[in-house]
Order: C-alpha cells, then structure tokens, then sequence
C-alpha cells in the first residue's frame, strides 16, 4: 500500500443520486472505487446539467464529476449469476457503499450477514433517507423531503415567510459526508480487530447535524429559531452595482463592532450618514423593527448600488468591517484565493472531445496525496477488467453478458 494514498482500500459503491460523494471521496486519495450500476444504468446519468447543454449518458455533469476517479462495473442484481458476482466482489471489498430502499438487498439473499460471513473484514454503509430502522424506514423520501423533515428548511427563512430550499441537495450531500466519515472510523475498527460492521446514515438524522442551536432554542426558550435577515446590518445582504453583498456590522449589543462601520459611512460622506452615530443602532430591538430595517437599507444601499462589490469588499475589510461578496460561479472561478490553492482541477474527456473544470479537495494534506483521478466511467468500461481479476475467463464473461447479466462497456 502507497503510504501516501488509500491504494490499498477498494471501496464498492453502488449508488445512484444518494451517495456518490462518499465514495469520491476515497477515490481522490488514492482508494480502488467500483462504481456498480444496474443495467438500468444509474439515474444521475440522466439528470443535468449536460455539458454543452446536449444530454446522453456520458454527459451529466454531475456524474462526471461524482465519478471522477472510479471504475465502472454494470451488472443485473435481481438475477442469480448477477448476485453471485456480486457476492465475489463483496468478498475482496473494504467498503461497501449503497443507497438501496431498506430490505431490499435482503429481499434477495443479500444481507449483511451472508456478505459479511464471505468477508468479515466488511464495512456496508448504508445511506437513505430516513435510516434502515424505525417507523419512517420504508417511507419514500428525497433531498427535499429530508431537508424538512430534519428541520433545515424551516431555518433557511425569516419571520413567517414560508421557507427556502439550499440550491441542489444539501440533504443527500449532509449524509454523504457523514457517511464517509463513518465507514473510516468503521474502516479502521475492521483493520485493528478484523471485524466489520453495518454502518446506518440517515439523511434526515444527518440534516439535524447542520441545525446549530435551533432545538436547544426551543428546548431553552420557547422560540423557533429562523434566519435573520431582517435584523439591519446583522448578517443582511444588500444589493451593489454587480450583484450582493452580506454584512454583520453588529451582533447584539457590540458598539466596537458598529463604530467602525458608522466611521467608513462618514469617511465616504454618504448622505445621511449622521444617522448611524445615533445610539439606536446598538439597541437589538430597533435594528430588527421595520422602521430601523426599512430606514438602514435606504441609507446604506444608496452608497452600495453605485459601488462593486469587489471595492466594497475591499473598502470593508481596510474598516475592519465583517463584509463580503455573495459570489456566483464566475466570482469563483476567478477568485484568487481559490486560484492560488489550486482548487479548480480540469480533466480531459477524451469521449466528450473537451475539457471539464471540478471543484478539486476538499481539503489539503501534509502527506496523502489528492488526486482528481480519471474521469467517470462510461457505461459497464471496465466490467470485463475487473471480472478477470475476480478469476472470470473470456468465456465466462461473454456468456453472461449474452444472457443480460452483465454490460461490458
């Protein structure tokens, strides 16, 4: 095993739009990942954007960039040849990643414990929306459903507004990570002591993770803690001459914290800026009511709407005010910051005939190396590879892919 890498790790992931991530993740340091599909093939591959707008299998951005890395391995799981090669490849896993209803695998012979008694070394994790026990189990669910279930809805709102859902799924990306870090720690049980375990990730536990203090506020005070951007100057975002900005120029009662930006209004004479050297300001109360909202916007967005909001940022961060872009994907791409870490990773796609820009680590190691790795599989690529590692011969191969157990791509 490379010191510097999980080459020694090989990782099974049999997801589809739930759990993809977590198996990217040990593909970019270093892990042999097996990406299974059905012969129904994995619905992210249907799902867009495309690139160059023109949709196919081999074009979903997301699954290219949730695969990078991986190899590809197509097979029919509802069918005996199928399930017996199935149970092969369970037999020289690490991990086993899968995003099945609950029961189902069981449904077919395939429980944790007959693939755990071929390989008692075996990680399963298991990633779905409510968990693979309890009376929600064998509810249906997706990213939205399991956003509100779990509470992250209702905060991404103000007052009584009704509430806003995070752009793509936050949900499935929460449990992802979760899951992930699980099978590690589980990862790292099995190689101590030689024996693995069933790992449950529920999407609607893990969104509970992102919820920060709102039941304790609930527990505590009685309240339903929501956004607060209504509160003036306190975490708000205002327009600018390109786009947004967001500004916390106080929390709660912290005059050192406003005076500096009372002092930029002055130094830059917008009109009225006499209005923010009144005590008020300090006052919670005033700041959250509709008056003092109404009347800090209409100041304080007259000077933003005829700057940028880099020279806001700028001119923000000398006055050692907390402000900051609300960047689009442009701002990002051309960020320095991001830039000069080289976070922005480009892979050739020699199917696509073009280049793909990703989003590269996540983190930065002192000695395991990240790597992009190569892009996502076309459909069943290295079925064959990978079958004559597991002891197959040609004939084998050729049969099962006659008789619709396999795809070799």
């Amino acid at each position: 095993m490379d010191a510097t890498s999980l080459s020694g790790v090989r990782v099974l992931d049999f997801t589809g739009t739930l759990g993809p991530y977590a198996a990217k993740l040990y593909a970019n340091l270093g892990a042999e990942v097996i990406h299974l599909e059905s012969l129904a093939k994995d619905p992210l591959r249907r799902i867009g954007p495309f690139y160059k707008n023109e949709p196919g299998d081999d074009r979903s951005l997301q699954f290219l960039y949730y695969n990078t890395g991986k190899k590809g391995l197509a097979l029919d799981l509802s069918r005996k040849a199928g399930q017996e090669l199935f149970v092969r490849l369970c037999e020289t896993a690490d991990i086993l990643l899968e995003s099945f209803a609950p029961g189902y695998l069981d449904s077919l012979g395939l429980s944790f414990d007959r693939l755990s008694a071929v390989n008692p070394r075996l990680v399963q994790t298991a990633i779905t929306p409510f968990g693979s026990f309890g009376p929600y189990r064998d509810l249906p669910g997706s990213d939205l459903v399991t956003s509100a279930m779990g509470g992250f809805l209702f905060l991404a709102g103000i007052d009584n507004d009704k509430p806003v859902r995070a752009c793509d799924n936050q949900a499935y990306r929460m449990a992802e990570a979760y899951a992930a870090v699980g099978s590690s720690i589980a990862l790292l049980f099995a190689q101590r002591t030689g024996i693995g375990q069933f790992v449950d990730v529920a999407c609607m536990e893990s969104v509970g993770m992102a919820l920060e203090n709102a039941a304790q506020y609930w527990d505590l005070e009685g309240t339903n803690r929501r956004g607060r951007g209504t509160e003036a100057g306190s975490a708000t975002v205002h327009p600018c001459k390109d786009g947004f900005i967001a500004i916390v120029a106080i929390m709660g009662s912290n005059k050192v914290m406003w005076d500096p930006f009372a002092q930029w209004m002055q130094e830059e004479n917008i009109e009225e800026w006499e209005a923010f050297q009144e005590d008020c300001w300090i006052e919670p109360a005033y700041r959250k009511s509709k008056a003092g909202y109404e009347r800090f916007c209409r100041i304080f967005e007259r000077y933003t709407l005829q700057q940028d909001k880099l020279t806001l940022y700028e001119k923000g961060q000398a006055h050692r005010v907390a402000l900051t872009p609300v960047s689009n994907g442009k701002d990002l791409l051309e960020n320095p910051q991001l830039n000069y870490r080289g976070f922005w990773q480009t892979l050739h796609h020699d199917n696509l005939g073009g280049d793909v820009t990703y989003p590269g680590a996540p983190y930065e190691f002192g000695e395991i190396q990240w790597r992009m790795g190569s892009p996502a599989p076309t459909f069943g690529q290295h079925t064959a590879e990978i079958m004559r590692e597991l002891g197959y011969d040609q004939d084998q191969i050729e049969n099962l892919a006659k008789e619709g157990i396999i795809h070799v791509g």
